[in-house]
């Protein structure tokens, strides 16, 4: 026994030594320019996703000795508490702005270690991580993800609903050196062509359907109260009091994703199902609402589970003003959707039982569920406070963070020294744009006209509020308008040239406005803030291609891939700009790395093509310029290159 142990002691010192690997820690302690903090890991989902669709938490930097007289606050959760699709106007960047504002005579940190797609699983070992730098409050908004994220029952990222005790020694197993070779040996095995795997949202996961009493995703659920247990056992013991959130969700305007017919189901009561269901839609849709509420009752005496049928039932009791039968109904929806991005009613009953059980260990609860409920028509939470299913609007962001800023005062005895700020102050301290809320519409309407968006029954009706919006703040887009945002938030920015988030902002706008001088500086000023973060090289990069400044460009898009190899963009940048000074073999390196990282990309099989072909090696130019156009038949570039042969 003592053999083997020694065998594998000697390999991970070894590998150790030799630089392989990567911390498995959330927090990577740094000197910057003599200041010694604490920041981001980019690398700390390397144990949890595959190659190609590792996620990170947003960039941070927290000094490693907590100065004297600063609050600080860590939020755990997923992408609904780290602010998507903007999070510069998320939960964690509200609560800075109110505790700060509220009490201007302490320092206020909100650190953000929220990330996309995650769950319990991997907010676990943050929280281990988090229970070491000083926290004076943990606030935790999660529960979306446990079905669909990590060892979730409909996961797409590895092994699905495993045992418990698996789960763990498994990603025990990945915080060794050793654990990690194999991790990526095993990878390696399973895919010979060294293509990574593309992150596609949600769509990724659009034919994971699961019906929502599956033995599998019963685990889910004690795997979710055992590590939500675990994580406030990890507090308690560091003496950090909790906030602990159930989670919202959109019941009124998010139809279910995907919808199945309960096991066992005769063929004749299928069919008679599906008669009474098609006639509930058809006077649905002619606006009878009292026959279509007689059919949908016919079809679900045959068959309730079917989410779908749920949700137009909702629907109707909404039309005919029955509200509570409506919550029911759309409740019941989004409990048995076969596509579960929304956390149901187990999770948050889960979540407060759980606080019940730790509350004389300082953890307390904010009923999220229950706030949205109350602050919305008709009780009934939908698009007044939701994007989409679950991402929160900036409405909803702000009624969030002032109930936990609220409960944060009472939790830590706060003195309250001022007022807490309005919403609409709120904004303003965050530097919100009429462009940047033009920009996050743009981002939702992209995402809901992708899979599973587009099989929602309400779907048609999403994509009209969004235009709606879209169109209400175009004028924020506008040359004149964006001028005047610029100099309303340079002057903020000014007054907290610390504030990465503003900095964000202000070069958006100023690129928007056509300042490329602007722009420039202030993405200097973020790759200062920022060091640990690839995208400022890449912007910046980006913007000083766009220029002609290629020379310029090119050390700052090398930089962005040594932060992060696999980012495609910068990779291909790369390639190009050789291509383009006739580096024809630096080229042909970062150009087939694009490809094999991204097999599908036109774009990149094209140059390589085109630079294999100025190296004299046409066979091979010639075998992308086909696959081109296997990918893509019509392809004109593709066409005319295997015709002139270069």
């Amino acid at each position: 026994m003592a053999v083997p142990f020694l065998f594998l002691l000697a390999a991970e010192t070894i590998l150790r030594l030799a630089g392989c690997g990567y911390s498995p820690h959330f927090f990577l302690r740094r000197d910057l320019g003599g200041r010694v903090v604490w920041t981001d890991n980019q690398d700390f989902g390397r144990r949890f996703f595959p190659p190609g669709l590792v996620r990170g938490s947003r960039p941070f930097s927290l000094p490693a000795i907590k100065p004297p007289n600063t609050l600080r606050v860590f939020v755990l959760g997923e992408s609904a508490a780290m602010g998507d699709p903007d999070f510069k106007f998320g939960l964690p960047r509200m609560l800075e702005a109110l505790l700060g504002e509220r009490f201007p005579q302490r320092r206020i940190e909100v650190i953000n270690t929220s990330v996309v797609a995650i769950n319990s699983h991997v907010i676990l070992p943050i929280a281990r991580d988090c229970a070491r730098q000083q926290a004076d409050l943990w606030i935790i908004y999660m529960g979306n993800n446990e079905i669909i994220g990590p060892f979730g029952s409909a996961s797409v990222f590895g092994a699905r609903a495993p045992a418990l005790f698996l789960v763990r020694a498994g990603l025990w197993a990945k915080t060794t050196r050793v654990g990690q070779l194999l991790d990526v040996g095993l990878y390696l095995a399973r895919h010979r062509d060294g293509a990574l795997a593309e992150w596609g949202g949600m769509e990724m996961m659009a034919d994971q359907k699961v019906p929502y009493d599956a033995p599998a995703t019963k685990r889910v659920y004690s795997h979710f109260e055992q590590n939500l247990r675990d994580v406030l056992e990890i507090a308690n013991r560091a003496g950090v009091p909790v906030i602990l959130c159930t989670v919202a969700t959109n019941l009124k305007d998010c139809g279910p994703f995907a919808s199945l017919h309960r096991a066992g189901l005769k063929s004749s009561q299928l069919s008679e199902w599906q008669v009474a269901y098609s006639a509930g839609v058809t006077a649905e849709t002619a606006g009878d609402i009292t026959n279509a509420t007689v059919a949908y009752e016919k079809a679900a005496r045959i068959d309730d589970d079917f989410a779908e049928l749920a949700f137009r039932r909702g629907e109707c009791a909404r039309l005919l003003g029955e509200d509570p039968q409506a919550l029911q109904f759309f409740r019941q929806a989004r409990d048995r959707d076969a596509l579960q991005f929304r956390a149901d009613e187990r999770v948050n009953e889960i979540i407060r039982r759980t606080a019940t059980a730790f509350g004389d260990r300082r953890v307390k609860l904010v009923d999220a569920e229950k706030l949205f409920g109350d602050n919305s028509p008709h009780k009934l939470t939908g698009a007044e406070f939701f994007y989409e299913h679950v991402h929160l609007t900036l409405e909803g962001n702000y009624l969030l963070a002032r109930a936990l800023a609220e409960q944060a005062a009472r939790i830590l005895s706060l003195e309250q020294a001022g007022e807490w700020l309005s919403q609409s102050e709120c904004f303003l301290w965050l530097g919100l744009t009429d462009w940047n809320r033009y920009d996050a519409l743009q981002v939702i309407l992209d995402r809901i006209q992708s899979a599973p968006f587009t099989s929602q029954c309400d779907h048609a009706r999403q994509l009209e509020n969004i235009n709606r919006q879209l169109a209400r703040y175009r004028l924020g887009t506008k040359p004149a308008q964006v001028r005047q945002e610029v100099a309303r938030v340079s002057q903020m920015a000014a007054r907290r040239p610390e504030d990465a988030d503003l900095r964000w902002t202000l070069a958006a706008l100023l690129e928007s406005a056509g300042d490329t001088a602007g722009a420039e500086e202030q993405w200097r000023t973020l790759i200062h803030l920022q060091p640990q973060f690839s995208l400022p090289d890449y912007n910046l990069a980006k913007l000083l291609d766009s220029m002609g400044r290629q020379k310029e460009a090119l050390p700052f898009y090398l930089e962005c891939l040594g932060l992060n190899p696999e980012y495609y963009p910068a990779r291909y940048a790369v390639g190009t700009l050789y291509l383009q000074t006739g580096q024809v073999a630096d080229a042909i390196q970062h150009l087939n790395r694009a490809v094999r990282e991204k097999p599908a990309s036109i774009e990149a099989r094209l140059a390589l093509g085109q630079a294999l072909a100025a190296a004299g090696r046409s066979t091979e130019a010639q075998k992308q310029w086909r696959e081109v156009l296997r990918l893509d038949p019509n392809n004109a570039a593709a066409q005319a290159r295997l015709r002139d042969g270069k």
